[in-house]
């Protein structure tokens, strides 16, 4: 099977079967980077590595869900407002002690896995 092929499958999944796909791989599988809600696991979705370029989308929608403006999250986690929205706007090149940070702020629990 191509990686077509397994796309095509892929689409024609409910979300919430494309979820138990993705945690099912993902134990199968040692991804580098796991981040999973500690709020509400029930409702919430894991976030594997595969996924990580949807993380500035869900950071901004936890704090609009949470009403925390960019000034309030800069002071509470101690950097500036431009490295904060640097942080948003690419965490993959933040420094990960300030994501950790951030997503600790947020509720979210985040682990490495080698």
């Amino acid at each position: 099977m191509n990686l077509d092929e397994i796309k095509s499958l892929l689409e024609n999944l409910t979300e919430s079967e494309k979820q138990i796909a993705i945690e099912e791989w993902a134990l199968s599988t040692q991804p580098l980077v796991k981040a999973r809600y500690a709020i509400e696991p029930d409702d919430r979705s894991t976030l594997s590595s595969l996924e990580f370029s949807r993380l500035p989308q869900l950071l901004v929608s936890e704090l609009k869900r949470q009403r925390i403006t960019y000034e309030e999250m800069a002071i509470q986690i101690g950097v500036s407002i431009s490295t904060f929205k640097r942080l948003i706007a690419e965490p993959s090149s933040a420094k990960a002690i300030n994501l950790h940070t951030l997503l600790k702020e947020l509720g979210i629990k985040v682990w490495l896995e080698k």
